[in-house]
């Protein structure tokens, strides 16, 4: 499964600074699996995790990366207005919003993490 758009690498969709916050938190045998844009952050999927990398994540040291674990607890859907994207976890709620171009990405990269969590990959 690849949010990320036919013939793009994960590196090219995101921009430096996020791919550099990112590398910053990943563990080593952890891998980007799939990525999806939303106004103004990225969503990005690994084996066992789900981050949230906002643009300008180095200036922002608590909230620039978040990490979800794919287990009880995280709940993530696309929003009743269908341009939102709600994330619900044990230490709250983050909603992102997605251009009408980016919908069908982030669809689809909700629809992987749904599938991970209940199957138990």
């Amino acid at each position: 499964m690849s949010s990320t758009p036919p013939g793009e690498a994960w590196e090219d969709a995101l921009p430096q600074a996020a791919r550099e916050a990112l590398a910053a938190v990943l563990d080593p045998s952890e891998k980007v699996e799939s990525v999806a844009p939303a106004v103004g952050s990225s969503l990005v999927l690994t084996q066992n995790r789900l981050f949230v990398v906002r643009d300008g994540a180095s200036f922002r040291p608590k909230t620039g990366v978040r990490t979800f674990e794919l287990k009880a607890g995280l709940s993530i859907r696309i929003g009743p207005a269908r341009k939102r994207i709600i994330i619900d976890s044990t230490t709250g709620t983050i909603t992102l919003f997605v251009r009408s171009g980016q919908l069908a990405q982030a669809e689809s990269f909700v629809a992987e993490v749904r599938r991970r969590m209940y199957s138990g990959d």
